[in-house]
Parts: C-alpha cells; sequence; structure tokens
C-alpha cells in the first residue's frame, strides 16, 4: 500500500500545500499520513477507487483532517534535527513561482469583488465558508440558521462561482496567467 501512496507523493504534498501550510510542515503531515494509513489500513482496497488507482478523495480528506489537527492540536507533530550530510535538496514546487503568485492574487480579488456585490447574507455566509476552517455544522450552530439553508446557500453560491470564474481557473491550471 505505501508504494501506491508513494506514486502520487507530489500530489499529495500539493494538496497539503494548497491548505496554506509551509513546505516542511507539508512534508511532515504527507509523512504522517503514510504513517497513519499504514497503521490503520490492513486492507489496501478499502482505500482503492478501481483496483489500481489509490483513492484521492479518501486521501484529501485524511490529509485535511491532519492539517486541522495539526493546526488546532497544542501537541506538534515531533520534529527531528536532519544533519547537514543527511539533507537532499528539496525538490522544485511551482507553488513559489512569482508569476504564479501574481495570477493566483488577482484571481482571489476578482473572486472577492464578486462575493462583496452579493446580497449580505450570501456574502457573509460564503466569506464564513471559505475564509475560514468553519464547517457547515459549526456555521449553522453558530448562528442558529438551519444546516439545510446554509448547505443550499453555499452550494448555489459555488455554483456562481464556478460558471464566472471557469475559464480563469482553467488559464491558472494550465500556466496562461497573461489571460488571467
Amino acid at each position: 500500500m505505501l508504494e501506491l501512496l508513494a506514486k502520487k507523493h507530489n500530489v499529495w504534498l500539493n494538496m497539503v500545500l494548497s491548505f496554506g501550510c509551509d513546505y516542511q510542515t507539508a512534508q511532515d503531515i504527507v509523512q504522517n499520513m503514510y504513517l497513519r494509513m499504514h497503521k490503520y489500513i490492513k486492507d489496501e482496497q478499502r482505500i482503492m477507487y478501481n483496483t489500481e488507482e489509490v483513492n484521492r478523495f479518501f486521501v484529501y480528506v485524511t490529509l485535511k483532517n491532519m492539517w486541522k489537527t495539526y493546526n488546532t492540536s497544542a501537541a506538534r507533530y515531533d520534529v527531528f534535527e536532519i544533519r547537514e550530510d543527511d539533507a537532499t535538496e528539496a525538490p522544485e514546487v511551482d507553488m513559489f513561482n512569482k508569476e504564479m503568485d501574481t495570477a493566483f492574487e488577482t484571481l482571489l480579488a476578482r473572486i472577492s469583488d464578486e462575493m462583496r456585490s452579493w446580497h449580505r447574507y450570501d456574502r457573509i455566509l460564503s466569506e464564513k465558508y471559505f475564509k475560514s476552517d468553519y464547517s457547515l455544522r459549526d456555521i449553522a450552530t453558530g448562528s442558529g440558521i438551519s444546516l439545510t439553508s446554509i448547505f443550499n446557500t453555499i452550494k448555489n453560491n459555488k455554483k456562481i462561482l464556478k460558471k464566472k470564474f471557469r475559464e480563469d481557473w482553467e488559464d491558472f491550471k494550465n500556466g496562461d496567467y497573461d489571460k488571467i
């Protein structure tokens, strides 16, 4: 099972980096995910999408939960000192490209501008959901609004954003930063 997971190491690493953590922490979380999977998943078919591919969503949820636990717990992961002669260079991660960062910031600014034009109710719920680590259930509990209402609002707002920014997102993923 570890061999199958390790084949997609860069995918898992980029998932964790997309949560907003630094490179070294992302490496630690991915390595701890390997250990957790090895410890708790005895039947590897349990995490397979088809017979030959690892279920990315299962791994994504595991990594997201580990990231949230890392951020909220007082007990951080153990950090081991790496001697200079043991260190290997970190692989190039495309996310630190200045042009890409600028394009991403532009895209986020456009999305924020769009969200500011929404009705107050839609805007506040979307900002709570997208810009924080609150779950739909947490928002419902804290606001007194029904979970169904919040779910439908977020779902509709996601549709609006996907429809309006699909081309920009595709340009961003394809590296056409000048089109954004």
